[in-house]
């Protein structure tokens, strides 16, 4: 046979899992540009099998990209049908080939390396294929080799005899080399999967249920707090939707549904379901809003600050539909969270009236996000100056706030006594950026993590990656909070592990440890869809009993720790949509008047769409301009310090960009496009 020349694909820099944080991948080919040459392996004249380049047929599930490579398979052609081709890679580090493959029944696939200096060989993939009719990431183990490679083969149906009564045509993709012998897929399917939980009990109407029932268990009434998680659910949903294409499992109509939730709490709202804060009930039925039985009707001020967040993040991330902004803001206008502010305390309810709190807490926990809110209040609201004392005495300065420090070995976080569950700074860091901006609050962050780790080993964790003190469904019935010191059934709570993604780089690895391939103690199957699995919380003591409920306040970070991975949403997808503007947007804008009307006076973004220039213009002085793409990365920033600024953006790639405008006065949000 004619060999081609040898030449080199483009090395790409991945974030691996493992020790070392950064480890060089070799992507031998992804059908994007000029594919490599491929040297059919065929059994003669009499086999018609092709391989050719194609549009992605199947654009679902781990594999959304544009072009992939189709096989047509000859039922009369070779068990070994497939390519070859001269090219070579690199095995000093880099130790597992991974493919994708897409095929209509299960076979062995196979792939060989020659040219070096150890002979060649021809293994399976370690990982046999388990999946028909949908995209599936296999792995192939050369860590016996070393050095480089000259030639690849790839044989995608090695069956034995081949077994066909009629061709078939089956595809693959990706073909890279790392030095990670994990799928890939199972992370992106937990994240897929983790979404549907919030589509599953979401309800007609749009309104969302405190939690999924699992194992038979009847079903739970519709919670406020639920439902702010819902609506963000419904904006990382747009945004990997706008990313991908993939309308399988991201929803193409995510605006719409917003709509629909928003305009239904309307409803509720002019039918009095609401307090004199603007607050509504804890739990509630569904359909009428109205009370649930024995459920409580108790107005929470942390559970109504969670679903203010979800409104928020809703007109920030849909700020061009006006629909969307002016439900939010119709909303928005009537909630008053000053009024749970008291002189040291928290109010963790409210009466009827709105006026009168009772159950206080003292900070440092969750209701952060509540003093948060009542910061950034109408400065002509009676409690905004009580509201900006308490702050300020509190939460503006984390190391000399008068709260408990509690250390645990060295490492010292914040509490409002004892230790605190994990989910706590993790509610603060995607709730509230001054958290995630202020550089004291993220080393109480980093220890919260430390402590939660050491804390598991302390008591009696054999694998590393059991471990997260969280809150929800006690394995075998009830419900806990559990944290240092206080975790009496051993629970695993891997939703704190996957909240944690953004400062822990085993992330990754300790949720596809926890995985087991599907075996293990903390995958739970979705009741919708049985072939759909989570991973949700198991006691290290006992791993049998199985917990009834998922509870959607609690498995958010589940959700919103995958959504701020690299591949997918990044680390300030979150910091750049949980802004909340103006400090002056509580109790400033009139029912159904949108936030752009009332902005656009002020500060101004044009044109949209743009195309190699964009112009910021405002009454106040700009002081830092920063341009997001739709992963959350930071592309442009500038620091003016004028009241005009053109920018320059033929670098930009078509797409949605978020521009976040800080003046001297108010910081600005905008959605814009660039074509």
């Amino acid at each position: 046979m004619k060999k081609t020349k040898n030449y080199f694909r483009s090395i790409v820099l991945f974030l691996l899992l493992g020790n070392t944080p950064f480890l060089y991948s070799q992507m031998i080919e992804n059908y994007e540009g000029t594919p490599i040459t491929m040297n059919i392996i065929k059994g003669g004249s009499n086999d018609l099998s092709t391989l050719t380049v194609v549009n992605n047929p199947f654009k679902t599930g781990i594999n959304t990209s544009n072009k992939v490579c189709k096989l047509f398979r000859d039922k009369d052609g070779l068990v070994w049908e497939g390519f070859w081709s001269n090219f070579t890679v690199d095995l000093t580090v880099n130790k597992y080939v991974h493919v994708k493959v897409y095929k209509t029944r299960i076979s062995p696939v196979k792939f060989k390396l020659e040219g070096g200096s150890s002979g060649p060989l021809e293994i399976a993939s370690m990982n046999p294929q388990t999946k028909v009719n949908e995209w599936e990431d296999l792995v192939f183990d050369f860590s016996s080799l070393t050095g480089n490679y000259t030639t690849i083969s790839l044989m995608p149906d090695f069956n034995d005899p081949v077994g066909l009564n009629k061709d078939i045509t089956l595809y693959f993709d990706d073909l890279l080399i790392n030095n990670d012998s994990n799928q890939p897929a199972y992370i992106t399917e937990l994240f897929q999967n983790s979404y549907k939980v919030f589509k599953d009990i979401r309800q007609s109407n749009g309104v969302y249920l405190d939690a999924l029932a699992l194992n038979g268990a009847g079903p739970k009434p519709a919670a406020i707090a639920a439902n702010g998680i819902g609506l963000i659910s419904l904006c990382i949903s747009g945004a990997m939707y706008d990313k991908t294409g993939d309308a399988v499992n991201w929803d193409a109509t995510a605006a719409n549904q917003v709509i629909a939730t928003t305009q239904t709490f309307i409803d509720f709202k002019n039918n009095g379901k609401v307090n004199g804060a603007g607050m509504f009930p804890r739990y509630f039925k569904w359909d009428t809003g109205g009370p649930d039985g024995s459920w409580s009707t108790e107005y929470s001020t942390i559970d109504n600050a969670i679903f203010a967040m979800g409104l928020f993040m809703c007109r920030n991330y849909f700020s061009t539909n006006a629909t969307i902004v002016a439900n939010v803001n119709t909303l928005l206008s009537a909630m008053d969270y000053t009024k749970a502010i008291y002189p040291t305390q928290i109010a963790m309810v409210l009466d009827q009236s709105g006026e009168v709190g009772s159950a206080f807490t003292s900070p440092f926990n969750e209701y952060m996000l509540v003093s948060w809110l009542a910061k950034n209040a109408n400065p002509s609201n009676p409690g905004y100056n009580k509201s900006q004392t308490f702050w300020n005495t509190y939460f503006a300065n984390p190391v000399t706030a008068p709260v408990v420090h509690p250390n645990y070995n060295g490492y010292i976080t914040l509490s409002d006594g004892g230790f605190t569950s994990c989910f706590v700074p993790q509610f603060t860091y995607y709730f509230v950026n001054y958290f995630k901006n202020d550089p004291n609050y993220m080393s109480y962050y980093n220890n919260w993590l430390s402590s939660d780790k050491l804390f598991a080993t302390n008591s009696g964790a054999t694998n590393s990656y059991e471990w997260g003190c969280g809150a929800g469904e006690i394995p075998g019935g009830g419900y806990s909070a559990d944290k240092i010191n206080d975790n009496p059934n051993k629970i695993v709570s891997p939703h704190i592990i996957a909240g944690f993604s953004s400062i822990y780089s085993n992330t990754k690895s300790d949720l596809l440890s926890l995985y087991n391939n599907g075996t293990g103690p903390a995958v739970y199957s979705l009741p919708s869809n049985t072939t759909k699995k989570v991973l949700w919380r198991y006691m290290r003591s006992n791993t049998t009993p199985r917990a009834s409920y998922i509870q959607a306040v609690d498995f958010s970070t589940m959700l919103f720790g995958l959504a701020s991975l690299p591949e997918y949403l990044g680390v300030n997808w979150f910091s750049v949509n949980n802004s909340l503007g103006s400090p002056t947007n509580l109790k400033k804008m009139a029912p159904n008047k949108p936030m752009v009307a009332d902005v656009i006076k002020k500060t101004i973004v044009y044109p949209n769409p743009f195309a190699d220039n964009l112009t910021i213009e405002s009454n106040d002085v700009i002081q830092n301009i920063s341009v997001y793409n739709i992963m959350g990365q930071e592309v442009i920033m500038k620091t003016p310090k004028t009241n005009f600024v053109r920018l320059q953006t033929n670098s930009l790639s078509n797409g949605v960009y978020l521009i976040k405008t800080v003046t001297d006065k108010e910081e600005i949000i905008t959605k814009i496009t660039k074509k």
